[in-house]
C-alpha cells in the first residue's frame, strides 16, 4: 500500500496527540512501552507519525488502554 501525503498527515497527527496526552500525565516512553506492552521504539515511531509500515489499529488500543483513554480521545487531535 502506498502510503500518500495525506496519511502521513494524518498519522503524525495521530502522534501528536498520544505524545502530548502521555506528556500531560506525566509518563514516559519507557513506561508507555512497559504499560502498554509495545517496544518503546515502535512507540517513538506512532509518536512521530512514522510508522508507516505497522498496523497500528491493534497498537491504538493498548495505548488508550495503559493511558487510561477513550479512542475517541486519541483521535480527537482536530479539535485542539
Amino acid at each position: 500500500m502506498e502510503i500518500t501525503e495525506r496519511i502521513k498527515i494524518e498519522l503524525k497527527k495521530l502522534g501528536n496527540n498520544i505524545q502530548k496526552i502521555r506528556k500531560e500525565q506525566n509518563i514516559t516512553t519507557e513506561q508507555l512501552s512497559e504499560l502498554s506492552g509495545i517496544k518503546k521504539e515502535l512507540l517513538e515511531k506512532i509518536e512521530n507519525g512514522t510508522a508507516y509500515n505497522v498496523k497500528i489499529n491493534k497498537h491504538i488500543f493498548k495505548i488508550a488502554e495503559a493511558l487510561n483513554i477513550t479512542l475517541y480521545q486519541i483521535f480527537d487531535y482536530n479539535n485542539k
